[in-house]
């Protein structure tokens, strides 16, 4: 399955909206949330591997095919710092005709490391 980049910044931006440190909340609560613009395979496939790769506590796990939905604890370092990098919308579009129009894909540390140089080239640095 493709990680949809559109989709994993809602499901960052959602859970920086919605979750608290002390009340977690359930994958079913984003699911239902974002379930207009998002299949719900799309957001756990998202979701687990936004786990995996360190930038949202929890969420969803994928092991050996089977799907394990439990529930989203926090943002990490990580993922605050990506989401920072990718919030704007200006930025956000931006990173995406940057990259997406050139080669058509890329890694998340490419996409947020393209919208970072985006924001520096904004600030003057």
């Amino acid at each position: 399955m493709e990680l949809n980049h559109d989709c994993v910044r809602d499901i960052l931006i959602w859970v920086e909206n919605n979750v608290q440190i002390s009340k977690p909340r359930y994958t079913d609560d984003l699911i239902d949330d974002l379930q207009d613009r998002w299949s719900k395979m799309e957001i756990v496939y998202c979701v687990a591997q936004l786990n995996e790769a360190g930038l949202l506590d929890g969420g969803a796990i994928i092991d050996g095919g089977a799907v394990s939905i439990n529930s989203i604890t926090k943002l990490t370092w990580n993922g605050h710092e990506y989401l920072d990098n990718i919030r704007d919308d200006k930025v956000w579009k931006e990173t995406k005709k940057t990259i997406f129009s050139k080669i058509g894909s890329a890694s998340l540390s490419i996409v947020g490391s393209v919208a970072s140089k985006i924001i520096e080239s904004r600030l003057g640095l």
